[in-house]
């Protein structure tokens, strides 16, 4: 990757203390989804609408990133503007496919997030933490 091919979104990771993972051979992510990589967690930076029209690539690019099988992963929630049934049931997929696997996985999301998985009932499953260190904690507490 080069400086020059840093997307804006990436200063975000940058402040964040996240490296950027580069991606060549992955499908596309759209703008929905930056990776990048903290203490041997890869990060899953989900914002905008995850609905309907992006589950499918969603789905397809979550499934490249659980390829890499890392230690553990965070998929972080704080970003997103709106998300359906069928974008929760692309993280819902993720989960189940990281834990198949024996990895670590969090979500990271907002107040108003947590509201939304309390109304679909998977507030207890995904157990959302506030933030990135919250988060990498009960990974390893795990």
């Amino acid at each position: 990757m080069h400086e020059n091919s840093l997307l804006p979104e990436n200063a975000l990771l940058y402040e964040s203390g996240l490296e950027p993972v580069a991606t060549p051979a992955w499908p596309a992510p759209g703008e929905y989804a930056l990776l990048g990589a903290r203490d041997s967690l890869l990060v899953v930076d989900l914002h905008g609408d995850l609905d309907l029209a992006t589950a499918t690539p969603l789905r397809e690019w979550l499934d490249s990133v659980v390829a890499l099988r890392a230690p553990a992963y965070v998929v972080d929630l704080r970003r997103t503007t709106f998300i359906d049934s069928t974008g929760l049931n692309a993280v819902l997929r993720f989960r189940r496919r990281v834990r198949e696997y024996e990895a670590g996985f969090a979500v990271v999301c907002a107040p108003r997030t947590v509201r939304l998985l309390r109304a679909h009932g998977t507030l207890d499953l995904l157990d959302p933490a506030p933030g990135l260190p919250e988060a990498a904690s009960r990974i390893a507490g795990r």
